[in-house]
């Protein structure tokens, strides 16, 4: 069969090292067939890049598991690792004393060796000179112009100069040079690696044999230079006009460099030529959404998983968008899919712990980003990612050794430095922060927070957790008005966020603007949910009403405190309750006469403590012991 022939020329032009021309063979015979093992297994050996070379070996194993050849060739290059019965081999020692054989002269040598030769030769030269003395000895009758020898006034180096010889476009040396100038900017990731990364292989790396142009491109795109990979990719495709792959790497290549609409139209070129070729389709939904945070893209998804329904960098591609829009079943399958095909790929544990995190799971959402941080430490999201992890379970030495690393070479994402500034005042969440409060000022980061914080408003203003964590900062320093302003322009962005309303009432409170304060503490009644929420309100609201108008006014809220279930109150909350309420309550004695006219609800009694008539609900809605809500104009005090 001409394949069969094809390949013994090809393994022919192998074993005598005409790579370019076993390339050329093996690539027809490729495109005829990319699912035969041998046709690949012999591509690898005469690929150019380890990259390549690898692509080429676990392309073997995918259609035949058990090659030999192909594994033992990974391992090589250290994309597998060494299987535990493997020793190595004792170098084998051979006799190289082999006994030389003179050759006979050959050439000049042999002519030399001719005694005839040799006579007529020095014969010869004897006869030229002759001749030429009888020549100079004729010619010395002529007469002959003297010509004398003068020194010139032509000025010449000075005494100190030193004879150096100078070449045509030689460089200059300048003294004091420094070889090796310093490096600017943040130290590249992959020198704080402890170990090398195998990359993982680029799913089009089809060779083109014909055009050196494909290769240096492809040389290019691997090393990040996008405009030279760009360059020679279309001089390829000049060359190769029917190649849907080179149409393709175009399109990767101008979407690097953020040129989405162009990248668009070469995706597209690539899908006329080739309608079922799953990369180009994965290409424009990257693009598609590149230029349009909302765009659809679901179809060209499905259909590059339809069309190679191994295509795992498709599958997360599908996972990420899939969580972004709160649908985490379909998520985990393309997840369980994707990891079937790349195990070790560190985008699996990137999105499984986003996918931990929005299921709740907080405590495997941190473990999924260590194994991401882990197996890639090139991989910047991953920074973030196990900052934000570390910070949501309080780990926040972690959190902040992280993403002080990240943000060095993420200077402008806005998210990044708010984060950042949480971990510096350990604040894991707007609950969390509110608890510790009070604590928050002990700090010894609090600058650090709040330069963060003003960072991050800087890159991106729309952020209302952002202005809720600088305000919770200027509460902890005692300084409610600053609060107020932030927790205002908080809710004008989010004004459905409990804890954004509950602190701009604990703002308006610490300003001693206290009717204000409880007016918007009232207004938080309709967002709260669940007991620990609603308890929230009436702890803040008997502050508020204490200072603003009595002790006796406050009595009923902390009564109604301490009928919360344990769980839903801080224990600091129940014993300030308790020291509030004893103050209330008159000596006790057999004919005591209370002195204090609480309200009709509470009855003196013997005890210490009062004896709250009503309960709070168990449910979302208001406890019968909350006040109706009054509604409150604030306006921010500059």
């Amino acid at each position: 069969m001409p394949e069969d022939y094809m390949l013994k020329e090809a393994i022919e032009a192998v074993r005598v090292g005409h790579k370019t021309r076993a390339r050329d063979l093996l690539t027809r015979l490729l495109r005829a067939d990319q699912s035969n093992p041998t046709y690949w297994l012999w591509m690898s050996s005469v690929v150019e890049t380890a990259r390549e070379q690898a692509y080429c070996l676990q392309t073997v194993l995918r259609h035949d598991p058990q090659n030999p050849s192909a594994r033992r060739g990974l391992v090589l290059i250290g994309a597998l690792p060494a299987e535990a019965d493997v020793r190595p081999q004792p170098p084998v020692r051979r006799k190289w004393q082999v006994a030389v054989q003179k050759e006979p002269p050959q050439g000049f040598k042999a002519l030399w060796a001719s005694p005839v030769v040799r006579v007529t030769f020095i014969a010869v030269v004897f006869l030229v000179l002759t001749g030429l003395l009888l020549a100079g000895f004729l010619g010395t009758g002529s007469r002959v112009r003297r010509v004398a020898l003068r020194p010139t006034r032509t000025p010449g180096p000075p005494p100190t100069f030193t004879l150096t010889p100078t070449y045509i476009a030689n460089t200059p040396v300048v003294k004091n040079f420094t070889p090796t100038p310093p490096v600017s900017g943040p130290t590249p990731l992959w020198m704080l690696l402890e170990a090398t990364y195998t990359p993982t292989p680029v799913y089009v790396n089809t060779p083109h044999p014909i055009s050196e142009d494909y290769r240096i491109g492809q040389r290019a795109f691997g090393r990040g230079d996008w405009e030279t990979a760009l360059r020679h990719f279309k001089n390829a495709s000049q060359v190769d006009p029917g190649a849907a792959d080179i149409q393709y790497l175009i399109g990767e290549a101008e979407r690097m460099m953020g040129d989405y609409r162009a990248a668009l139209q070469s995706y597209a070129q690539a899908l006329k030529i080739a309608p079922a070729f799953a990369p180009a389709f994965l290409g424009r939904a990257r693009a598609s959404l590149a230029l349009n945070a909302d765009a659809a893209i679901t179809d060209d998804l499905d259909k590059a998983i339809e069309y190679d329904p191994g295509f795992a960098e498709a599958r997360l591609v599908r996972a990420g968008y899939e969580l972004e829009r709160g649908d985490l079943e379909a998520a985990q399958a393309d997840l369980d899919a994707a990891e079937q095909a790349i195990p070790d790929s560190p985008m699996i544990a990137y999105y499984r712990a986003q996918a931990a995190l929005l299921s709740g799971d907080r405590e495997a959402a941190l473990k999924y980003a260590r194994r991401a941080y882990d197996l890639d430490r090139t991989l910047l999201p991953a920074y973030r990612l196990l900052g934000e992890m570390a910070l949501a379970n309080g780990e926040f030495a972690t959190s902040k050794q992280v993403l002080e690393v990240y943000l060095q070479y993420a200077e402008d994402d806005a998210r990044g430095w708010m984060a950042l500034g949480q971990a510096y005042m350990e604040f894991a969440g707007p609950e969390q922060a509110y608890e510790d409060m009070v604590q928050a000022v002990l700090k010894k980061n609090v600058e650090a927070a709040l330069q963060a914080f003003d960072h991050a408003l800087e890159l991106d203003d729309e952020l209302p957790d952002v202005y809720l964590y600088r305000a919770v900062t200027y509460l902890a320093l005692d300084e409610g008005q600053k609060a107020v302003n932030d927790l205002m322009g908080a809710r004008r962005l989010d004004a459905s966020s409990f804890p954004i309303n509950l602190g701009l009432g604990r703002a308006l409170f610490l300003a001693e603007r206290y009717d204000d304060a409880k007016g918007q503490i009232d207004s938080c009644e309709k967002l709260a949910k669940g007991d620990e929420q609603l308890a929230a309100i009436v702890y803040w609201r008997a502050q508020a009403v204490e200072a603003g108008e009595s002790a006796v006014a406050a009595a009923p809220d902390w009564m109604a405190l301490l009928e919360f279930p344990e769980e839903a109150v801080p224990q600091g909350w129940r014993r300030m309750a308790v020291e509030h309420l004893a103050a209330l309550t008159p000596t006790p004695t057999e004919t005591a006469t209370p002195t204090l006219s609480p309200s009709p609800t509470l009855k003196p009694t013997r005890a210490v403590t009062f004896t709250p008539t009503l309960k709070p609900s168990k449910t979302a809605t208001v406890s019968p012991t909350l006040k109706p809500v009054r509604s409150v104009t604030i306006t921010p005090t500059p």
